[in-house]
């Protein structure tokens, strides 16, 4: 089994979540050697309090569920890259640091508030093979009202297109990715103010063959569609990121990719292309 970092970036004083969501979620893993995962906790709030009060909560869940120190081990560090922009100089940060102390391991990134099902890690790990550079298991989206989204994961959708038209249900949250993969493609956009996701899979399968990807096609992420401040609530931003991210790469697609990804983007987020305003 190989080292494993789990990679979480959390801001906008989303700490409850973090505790109570996504980091519980990381220690109830099953079926895993916990000694050979550890957590990266990178902190991009704009409060600098917030940095200590994250250390002191995690300090008493450990202390809760009785963990070990080499159990789950946690670190909690600042963000040394572009700060307080869709957390890609946060993820970024703990990607260069990851790949400092574990250059052949894996990063499974997380959201601050979203969770993994108890067998995501073992499903994800079990899956790795000597060429596995990245492993995707799909997720599912719980809305406000208790109503689920499913995003059916198909390894034939992987494409550059397919992401560049949309998204075929690959984000933060279910991204498990060889670490050295991540550092030999630049990590993420940290110009981009969202879409990063997307931005990110059209790099990697450019430039690596999807014989060394790995699709399972079950549920073991729950993504949390809540209204409470995030990057895609804000719709001024949204606008913004899709301007860059078509700027981006609209020269490297056809015409009609491009038309039917602003088809999408007008209906998810109400956008205006540049040429309509």
């Amino acid at each position: 089994m190989p080292q494993t970092t789990i990679l979480i970036a959390t801001s906008m004083r989303r700490t409850d979540w973090l505790i109570n969501i996504s980091l519980l979620s990381v220690y109830k893993q099953q079926n895993v050697n916990p000694e050979l995962i550890n957590v990266l906790i990178v902190d991009d709030n704009k409060e600098e309090e917030e940095f200590f009060n994250i250390k002191q909560t995690v300090c008493e869940l450990r202390k809760t569920l009785n963990l070990s120190s080499n159990h789950f081990s946690t670190n909690i560090t600042r963000n040394t890259g572009v700060k307080f922009n869709s957390g890609t100089g946060a993820w970024n940060t703990g990607i260069k640091s990851t790949y400092a102390y574990y250059e052949n391991g894996f990063i499974s990134i997380l959201d601050d508030d979203d969770k993994y099902l108890p067998n995501h890690l073992s499903d994800c790990i079990s899956e790795i093979k000597e060429n596995t550079l990245a492993v995707f298991q799909s997720l599912e989206w719980l809305n406000q009202d208790n109503s689920i989204i499913n995003f059916p994961l198909r390894l034939e959708k992987l494409t550059p297109k397919q992401f560049f038209k949309g998204n075929p249900g690959i984000q933060g949250s279910n991204m498990f990715f060889k670490t050295e993969a991540l550092i030999a493609i630049d990590g993420f956009d940290e110009t981009l103010p969202n879409t990063t996701d997307r931005d990110l899979m059209i790099r990697f399968l450019w430039k690596y063959e999807i014989s060394q990807v790995k699709v399972i096609e079950n549920v073991g992420v729950i993504h949390y569609n809540h209204k409470q401040p995030k990057v895609n609530n804000t719709i001024l931003l949204k606008q913004q990121g899709l301007d860059l991210f078509y700027q981006k790469y609209m020269t490297h697609f056809s015409r009609e990719d491009y038309l039917k990804s602003l088809s999408r983007a007008k209906n998810y987020f109400s956008y205006t292309p540049m040429e309509e305003r």
